[in-house]
């Protein structure tokens, strides 16, 4: 009996070492809804910002929309730069394909902006580009040092 009591004890002791190992990046689960709602009340944004389509998010941003599970992208009219993505992947590594697709939509828009309209290239050089598990986070907006503080919080 005190056999099979020492057995059970070190396996119950052996599961709860496992289990403390702490969480990966695969484990993370971001609220995107109270991220989103959180941002918007946050007064980022000097441009109003309106929600695009799948075929824009594929067709504007870059963003290979097979792997999307779900998204929020918002953009503004154009002469601000600002918008706000976050995106949710069917895997990690996916996700990190998304984040390349952002990074290069990102540059691509700072180099359109140098003439267009330089005063907004600062807000996308200072955005918020994210990725952890598997959400893609892109925010450009007026107020830059503000989203990456809500972000960080949602992303610990």
């Amino acid at each position: 009996m005190k056999k099979l009591f020492t057995i059970t004890l070190i396996a119950v002791l052996a599961l709860s070492l496992v289990s403390c190992g702490g969480s990966s990046a695969s484990d993370f689960t971001l609220d995107t809804a109270a991220l989103v709602n959180e941002l918007h009340g946050a007064s980022l944004f000097v441009d109003t910002l309106n929600p695009i389509q799948e075929t824009a998010l594929s067709k504007v941003v870059g963003v290979s929309t097979d792997c999307v599970t779900s998204f929020t992208y918002e953009m503004g009219t154009g002469v601000t730069g600002e918008e706000l993505g976050v995106i949710t992947c069917d895997t990690e590594a996916n996700a990190k394909k998304v984040l390349e697709e952002v990074k290069a939509h990102q540059e691509d828009y700072i180099k359109q902006y140098e003439n267009y309209a330089p005063d907004a290239i600062p807000r996308m050089e200072g955005a918020v580009l994210e990725q952890k598990g598997v959400y893609v986070i892109y925010i450009a907006a007026e107020n830059n040092e503000a989203a990456h503080s809500i972000v960080d919080k949602y992303l610990k």
